[in-house]
């Protein structure tokens, strides 16, 4: 069933907001996520993100929308969720939508489904799924073709504000016949109820249910952000002899929260019922209710064997809830896009200690790159060769770190500022995910930093008045608990390690990379975790460390699942992917020669046309083969001794130096124009999904305090 239309949308320089209290309700005013984004996380000095100086300067980024509003200040709150589909159009007139209106539906499912949705009434016990759908091309919103689900990662990505962004692109890349679904997970952006530790209770005096008596999501949010910034005057694990013990204290006390406020839901909160069990069975839900809207009313209910199959692309993360779903129902797998793999058998276990092994390597390709991009790389002095621009990066970082503390006036708000080692350490990690778009960037600032340039990055601080000029409900959304809530309910047992042990982890680690101590952070969350809802269907998919892969039995799905990784990524390795297309008969695995995470870090055209082959004709890629009566033994890089599927990618990393920005990336135009019609719309379509996914939080790396 369709509404009617819900609002134009708007494009330009974000409003002026006003100030306001925090709604009752903090879901409401959802509607300025990306605006939010840009003043929350650009302009305030709490949290790093993108380096928005050097980012805007030498990305030109300045021909994208800055803001996106409507003229409805409540499209989502305006929908009544339904268990049926029921679409309204929706952001109307967004810039790069085309003719084609957006709409936007909530399904409801249960909160935990061993209950039936339809025996909850009007209880809280439910869950309000978010959806925008990019409809096909063929004059109605249904076509015979299955809808794509997409599922940015993070965990706590919104598949409803990348969709908006990309689902033209993706439309170009396999057909504007094929129809796009973005959806929020449980716990995250426009879907409720929303993943929050630290909600205010309401006053004692108030005796009444939730509806009566609600929590203050507002008050809660200052809080929290009090809290950020004194827990991350600790740094990192290794910044201090007592940093160790106050961030994990820290984050034990975080997740005590979180069990007090489940505990004021009767045990019965998002927080409980955040993992990605719960989001694979709501993918489910999402198909079906699909089937249920194609239907209508005239066709009975679908056989087992008629109904529709999940056609989906999962991005980090996404790849593990697509994992997850090929696990619990394989005979629902349609088309599985799976890339930037995560290690299932990792990312379950307490620390996910092999995400970096290939990390300092894309560190590396920035030192070939400006050395031999020479006087183009703004790191380069004469003469210099990779060690030499390496030793210059290390100088910088050992200066921060070890030297006289750097401080400076802000030139614009007047407050003083301390530069550390940490601080551009996160920064530089973040490039090395989109090195493709970040090189550039990154010499600039290192070379600020070595020249002592100080004062040029006042402009990463922001004004915390500014703070007030955000609605409190969008600032829950953004700065909300569903990472720590989903990761830290996926991990096969909870999580209980003593200090010694998490520096043991770090230890490992650190062997590895020397970024061991930024992702440290983030593995340390989930001790003292103890909200546990395990689903019967949702068996860990770990395996016992040093598993011969040819051992392991096989799921069979219903059609084949294809894996995709770049050469290097910096969080989750080429390993990690070969490794979980051998744990599913018949996967195939594509490698694209670049580095970065994600293949869409580097646009290739060869990788799109095996993409659009898959989904399209059903073409796989072959599994992974080794050598005849190889078993591995003891090698670690076995796995990456086989032979596979690869592409080139049609973006360089030599050329991320020479030539940023432009509207074809580090491409030379006139090459672009060479090509073929078909070729330079699908590079088009390729770098606008790049510059919409490089922008989701990256398993939340951005949201680390400034220290």
């Amino acid at each position: 069933m369709e509404k009617e239309a819900l609002g134009h949308v708007v494009a330009g320089p974000c409003p002026r907001l006003p100030l306001r209290h925090p709604r009752r309700r903090h879901t409401s005013r959802p509607h300025r996520l990306v605006a939010a984004a840009l003043v929350v996380l650009a302009t305030i000095c709490y949290f790093v993100t993108r380096p928005n100086w050097y980012w805007d300067l030498y990305y030109r980024l300045s021909d994208k929308p800055r803001c996106i509003g409507t003229s409805v200040d409540d499209i989502w709150d305006s929908i009544t969720p339904t268990t049926n589909l029921e679409w309204h159009d929706c952001y109307r007139d967004l810039p790069g939508s085309g003719d084609l209106s957006f709409k936007c539906a909530r399904l409801t499912v249960p909160l935990d489904y061993s209950k039936d949705v339809n025996d909850l009434g009007d209880s809280d016990n439910k869950v309000h799924l978010a959806l925008v759908l990019r409809p096909a091309r063929n004059g109605s919103s249904a076509s015979s073709k299955p809808p794509m689900l997409i599922n940015p990662g993070g965990p706590g990505g919104s598949g409803t504000a990348v969709t908006l962004y990309m689902g033209p692109a993706i439309q170009a890349v396999f057909g504007d016949d094929q129809p796009i679904i973005g959806f929020d997970p449980r716990g995250i952006g426009h879907t409720t109820p929303l993943a929050d530790c630290w909600a205010m209770p309401p006053p004692p005096s108030c005796t009444g249910d939730h509806s009566e008596c609600p929590e203050d999501a507002g008050k809660g949010m200052q809080h929290r952000m009090e809290w950020m910034k004194q827990n991350g005057a600790y740094g990192f694990i290794n910044t201090s002899d007592i940093s160790l013990k106050y961030l994990d204290a820290g984050h034990r006390a975080v997740n005590k929260l979180c069990t007090a406020r489940d505990g004021r839901h009767g045990g019965k909160s998002i927080l409980r019922h955040a993992s990605t069990a719960h989001v694979a069975r709501d993918m489910l839900s999402i198909v079906d209710a699909w089937d249920r809207w194609v239907d209508g009313d005239t066709i009975k209910q679908r056989e087992e064997n008629e109904k529709s199959k999940l056609t989906y692309w999962g991005f980090s993360y996404g790849t593990y809830l697509g994992i997850k779903f090929a696990s619990m129902f394989p005979d629902r797998v349609g088309r599985l896009m799976l890339d930037g793999v995560v290690d299932a058998d990792y990312y379950e276990s307490p620390v996910w200690v092999e995400s970096l092994l290939d990390t300092d390597k894309i560190l590396d390709l920035f030192f070939e790159s400006c050395a031999d991009a020479g006087s183009k790389c703004a790191l380069y002095r004469e003469g210099d060769t990779p060690d030499s621009v390496s030793e210059r990066y290390r100088a910088v970082i050992d200066r921060l770190q070890y030297g006289a503390p750097v401080t400076f006036t802000h030139p614009a708000h007047f407050y003083p500022i301390i530069l550390t080692s940490e601080l551009f350490r996160v920064m530089i990690f973040l490039f090395l995910y989109s090195p493709m778009q970040a090189f550039s960037g990154m010499a600039f600032m290192l070379d600020d930093l070595y020249e002592e340039r100080y004062e040029r990055f006042g402009l990463l601080f922001g004004d915390l008045v500014q703070m007030c000029l955000v609605d409190p409900g969008s600032l829950v959304m953004l700065l909300n608990d569903a990472q720590r809530a989903i990761m830290c309910s996926d991990k096969s047992a909870p999580v209980n390690q003593s200090p010694a042990e998490i520096k043991s982890s770090w230890e490992k680690m650190a062997t590895k990379s020397q970024f061991a101590d930024v992702w440290m952070g983030i593995m340390m969350q989930c001790n003292g975790w103890d909200l546990f809802e395990k689903d019967p269907l949702a068996l860990s998919n770990a395996q016992p460390e040093g598993q011969i892969e040819d051992k392991i039995p096989k799921t069979n799905t219903s059609f084949p699942i294809l894996f995709l990784s770049n050469t290097l990524d910096p969080v989750t390795p080429l390993k990690a992917a070969v490794k979980m297309a051998l744990r599913f008969e018949g996967a195939g695995l594509l490698e694209q020669k670049s580095a970065g995470h994600c293949t869409n870090s580097a646009a290739s055209r060869c990788t799109a046309k095996v993409l659009r082959g898959y989904i399209n004709h059903g073409k796989v890629p072959p599994p992974p083969r080794f050598p005849k009566g190889s078993d591995g033994g003891d090698d670690d890089d076995y796995l990456l001794k086989g032979e596979w599927t690869t592409c080139e990618a049609d973006e360089k990393i030599g050329r991320s130096l020479v030539k940023a920005g432009g509207p074809f990336g580090t491409l030379d135009e006139d090459d672009v124009a060479a090509m073929e019609e078909d070729d330079r719309r699908l590079l088009e379509a390729l770098l606008t999904i790049q510059g919409v996914l490089k922008d989701v939080p990256k398993w939340e790396i951005q949201k680390r305090p400034m220290i």
